[in-house]
């Protein structure tokens, strides 16, 4: 309860600071700035694996909410997932745009003997990317159990670490890491299989 009476403030907050640069106030946008740049960056970086690369990236998605503040829509989703929705769109531009994408796919999938950390390493847009169709996306997912779908998509869609999202779901840090790990087997499995069909 206390958690999500958190979340609820602080989406309000950033979404008084969203309305404030839509009227040109640019103190608004640095202090949203301040306040988001961790998560921001740290998905780019996730996705991009260098740290020049990403914050070139974090400066584009700021560049971009000053653009296009009168954009966001409260309706689609809170502020913070405008924002990852933002990063992670620019952060995969730029990885296919430095022709570093089909490097790593290739060495994803030439991996013989997987550990659990590496699959912890590997972001789930990497994943997904193995196929271009959404279709195929929903339909692996959907494959899944419903805990191993819930923890990678809070995972991938908000960016959260295994520690907020077992405090999220109330669930143990081990089960949660254990779903993850399943759950993105499970995935790479469905989706190779896809691709060999129709390689």
């Amino acid at each position: 309860m206390n958690r999500d009476a958190s979340d609820t403030d602080i989406d309000a907050q950033l979404e008084a600071l969203v309305i404030r640069i839509q009227s040109g106030d640019a103190t608004a946008l640095a202090e949203l700035y301040e306040t988001t740049i961790g998560r921001v960056y740290g998905l780019a970086l996730r996705i991009l694996h260098q740290p020049p690369d990403a914050e070139e990236v974090a400066v584009d998605v700021y560049n971009q909410v000053w653009d296009q503040a009168q954009r966001f829509d409260r309706e689609r989703g809170p502020v913070m997932a405008w924002l990852l929705t933002m990063a992670r769109s620019r952060a995969l531009d730029r990885l296919r745009k430095l022709g570093r994408h089909s490097q790593q796919r290739q060495q994803h999938l030439q991996a013989s003997s997987p550990t659990y950390s590496d699959y912890e390493q590997v972001p789930v847009v990497d994943l997904l990317d193995l196929t271009e169709t959404s279709q195929h996306i929903h339909a692996a997912l959907a494959e899944l159990t419903p805990a191993q779908r819930q923890a990678i998509s809070l995972s991938f869609l908000e960016d959260l670490s295994h520690q907020e999202i077992a405090e999220r779901l109330a669930t143990p840090l081990g089960t949660v890491k254990s779903n993850i790990r399943r759950g993105l087997l499970r995935l790479r499995e469905l989706l190779d299989e896809h691709n060999g069909q129709h390689g």
